[in-house]
């Protein structure tokens, strides 16, 4: 009898790990498609706070629940940031992002751009900026190439060219609030970032 017992969990073995990958391949692939197939994306979300804030100075729209309707537009804010983000569509154009940097170390400011669904596709800071200015053009790969084409060969262009994977996304703008007193500044580093559609060259 113990034989027999041995000999049917021996064979039942491979059948146990089959249905344990099979489970495994299945959450795996229900997680990874959940960002695809939800009906409010990180991009509509944001775009429903937008319509319920006041017209954002700069295109730039800050991220509070004070700001959006009281109902904070993404989730698992970090109460250390002041977060802001300016929502882009390529398909009216090229994306220009420039903001001034004073240059203190502790005045962090970062950019990470984003495609509709959230997934990041590029991630800058303030340590990028040249002579105390971060100055960007987004744009898909067409427009970035016909802007390239219009460079003349004098000098390299000044700007930071980003090729984005996909016509929607946003920006999104931190900058780092190291105690409550410094919130404020904060804020007014993300506001003052610029978010600005430019049509492409002829």
């Amino acid at each position: 009898m113990r034989m027999n017992l041995k000999d049917r969990a021996v064979d039942l073995l491979p059948w146990a790990i089959a249905m344990c990958l099979i489970a495994a391949i299945v959450h795996l692939v229900t997680v990874l498609l959940i960002p695809a197939v939800a009906p409010r994306d990180a991009y509509a979300r944001l775009i429903e706070a937008a319509k319920s804030a006041q017209d954002a100075p700069g295109g730039v729209l800050l991220l509070s629940a004070a700001e959006a309707g009281g109902v904070a537009p993404l989730p698992f804010e970090d109460p250390a940031m002041a977060e802001g983000v300016c929502l882009f569509n390529l398909s009216n154009g090229l994306l220009h992002v420039r903001a001034n940097v004073d240059g203190e170390e502790d005045n962090f400011l970062g950019l990470s751009f984003h495609s509709a669904g959230g997934a990041i596709f590029h991630a800058m800071t303030d340590r990028a900026s040249i002579k105390g200015k971060i100055d960007v053009i987004l744009g898909n790969a067409r427009q970035i190439e016909e802007l390239e084409a219009d460079d003349g060969d004098e000098a390299p262009p000044e700007e930071i060219r980003i090729t984005a994977p996909s016509l929607r996304g946003f920006v999104l703008i931190r900058s780092l609030a190291k105690r409550p007193s410094d919130l404020a500044r904060a804020r007014a580093a993300v506001a003052s970032v610029n978010c600005e559609a430019i049509a492409p060259p002829p």
